[in-house]
């Protein structure tokens, strides 16, 4: 399908969502082929066959708590890794981090620092203790370390996160799958939800890490088929970074340490790091998978994959912004109308570049929608584990492992209910993507402050956590809320100069509102600040309460040495073993003294 061809049509007059709406014989040529369709079925196929297979046909029966949730301790590092790395990736990763760049630049590229923080936090603060520990919900560190009244307080609040998100992850693919295809939304959602659901309710986490590695391998395969197809469509890669710094998309060092900004590089440093050690760092479903190896080495390793992973694929996502750029360079469809909203470039970037090819679009659609399963079954298997663990364990105290892990398998159903009714109401939420970001932003700050502050210092106690906690989450729902639908950023300058003059009429005769944003100057100061700074302001309030409230109340007592991170261990560790030098010693001199008197 020529891009001439594209523009000579009369359908680019209306919105992509218009096109998902409507049975108009002339929107075919931007939808599904039969091999598209195939692909996409195949999909759901191997999904389904992989739960039977664990569920159902393997040897390994998962009937009890450690094998459902933790796979028996024996899982391979790679598939581990993947399936880590399939969570993290969202199909919000895949559409949303191509229209950051397109729209607003290369600064966000700069994640490469905080993942290579988050992979030196992971190895040195926090990962030791969980290994240590060696507890099926990373939860219970925070009863061991405190009291139950912790624990249940971040398991609660996990929980709630998890549900708001997991809707949000399916409902944009399904979005997208919706405009390609021409199926309603409400028809494509919950026969996903559903596929997911059984692989993941019958197969336990061995069917969740290798269908995830399926599904990663699929995602990858369909980024790096897009990027070659982009390429050769340009003409090289230099001549996409050239588009680029024409554009003045090539930003790396924005160096305004203004919070207000949307994203500079104080901005990722700071803001992003502190989101991603809370979400791709201290997270039961990243945690499960790192005790689900055998040993201490292979969890390590699995952590320097995943790192590794985690940086590449968001890389390779913030060159397919660069690619849509090059192509669009002269002539936006954002500012032409050929979609409603920005975060439909995507999609129709495919549509129009990868409709070349046979099969291309249903493989970057199974490769979106491979990223938003896996995150959607390994919250599942996460939050049921995490339910039972924390909610359900005490109340039925003799139940046996058979048991247990029916009552699992119940709850990932209960959920996978919850999620699809859920979906319907995020279509009414309006700009979804953005609400998502500031809301784990709200959390995430004062969540990673609990394991973080109870892991480094010996002085935290229940009483300045609990604190600390309550304020700085009252503190963010209120800067969220009242800033929430109000903050707008400018776009970099988009054109339209190179358009076809076909392209133009239809801009002049539409109808359709202008989409593009305005600056938010009319806020007060304090609501203006970037949401990409709420996990470190959140981080920064619990630890200003939360420590000195500790203090004041007593401060706190650790007992067991693993409970603390190795560093902090070993001051402690250190000055145990002088204590206990200079007591043997003085025991001896005491010794030899009566020998004398003698």
């Amino acid at each position: 399908m020529s891009l001439g061809f594209n523009l000579g049509t009369e359908m680019f007059s209306t919105t992509l969502s218009t096109l998902s709406s409507t049975g108009d014989a002339s929107h075919e040529a931007l939808r599904f082929t039969y091999v598209d369709y195939g692909i996409f079925v195949s999909l759901l196929a191997i999904s389904v066959f992989i739960g039977i297979y664990f569920g159902f046909c393997s040897k390994i029966k998962q009937d009890n708590v450690e094998e459902y949730l933790l796979g028996g301790k024996s899982m391979p590092k790679f598939p581990v890794a993947a399936s880590l790395i399939a969570t993290s990736v969202s199909g919000i990763t895949l559409l949303g981090v191509p229209t950051d760049i397109y729209a607003y630049g290369t600064q966000i590229w700069m994640f490469v620092i905080s993942g290579l923080i988050v992979g030196f936090a992971m190895h040195f603060v926090y990962l030791p203790v969980f290994q240590d520990m060696q507890l099926t919900s990373c939860f219970s560190y925070l009863e061991i370390r405190f009291d139950r009244v912790v624990r249940l307080t971040a398991s609660f609040v996990f929980a709630l996160s998890s549900l708001f998100l997991v809707p949000v992850v399916i409902y944009v693919p399904a979005l997208a799958f919706s405009q390609v295809s021409g199926i309603n939304l409400h028809m494509v959602t919950p026969v996903l939800c559903v596929v997911c659901i059984f692989y993941t309710t019958v197969g336990g986490l061995r069917a969740v890490v290798w269908t995830d590695t399926v599904q990663f391998i699929l995602m990858m395969a369909s980024i790096f088929a897009v990027i070659i197809l982009g390429v050769i469509d340009v003409g090289s890669f230099a001549e996409v970074w050239r588009r680029a710094e024409r554009g003045g998309r090539l930003i790396f060092f924005g160096m305004n340490p203004d919070p207000t900004q949307r994203i500079s590089f104080w901005c990722v440093i700071f803001g992003l790091t502190t989101n991603w050690i809370a979400v791709f760092g201290i997270n039961q479903a990243c945690i499960q998978r790192f005790l689900a190896v055998p040993t201490r080495k292979a969890a390590k390793n699995s952590l320097k994959i995943y790192i590794f992973g985690l940086i590449a694929i968001n890389s390779l996502a913030c060159f397919i912004g660069l690619l849509m750029y090059a192509k669009y360079e002269t002539c936006d469809p954002v500012t032409t109308k050929q979609v409603e909203k920005l975060d439909q470039v995507v999609p129709f970037y495919i549509m129009d570049a990868g409709g070349k090819i046979t099969g291309l679009p249903g493989m970057f659609i199974v490769g979106v929608f491979s990223a938003a399963l896996s995150t959607m079954s390994s919250c599942l298997n996460t939050l049921a584990g995490t339910i039972y663990e924390d909610f359900i364990r005490s109340c039925v105290r003799n139940a046996s492992e058979r048991t247990s892990s029916t009552i699992m398998k119940m709850i990932v159903v209960v959920l996978g209910i919850i999620v699809i009714v859920l979906v319907f109401v995020v279509e009414k939420m309006g700009s979804v993507i953005q609400i998502v970001v500031s809301c784990t932003g709200v959390i995430s700050g004062s969540v990673m402050g609990m394991f973080t502050l109870g892991m480094v210092s010996t002085r935290a106690n229940t009483k300045g956590v609990v604190s600390g906690v309550v304020i700085s989450i009252s503190c963010m729902i209120t800067l969220w809320i009242s800033s929430l639908g109000k903050l707008q950023y400018d776009f970099l300058p988009l054109r339209k100069d190179g358009c076809s003059e076909e392209i133009l009429f239809n801009l002049y005769n539409s109808t359709a509102t202008d989409n593009i944003p305005s600056a938010s100057e009319n806020l007060p100061y304090i609501f203006r600040i970037s949401f990409m700074y709420y996990s470190l302001v959140g981080l920064m309030i619990f630890l200003i309460v939360a420590y000195p409230v500790s203090i004041c109340t007593g401060g706190g007592r650790v007992v067991d040495q693993r409970l603390l991170t190795p560093f902090a261990r070993c001051k402690n560790d250190i000055s145990h073993k002088l204590k206990l030098t200079a007591k043997i010693n003085n025991d001896r001199l005491l010794d030899d003294s009566t020998k004398d008197k003698i």
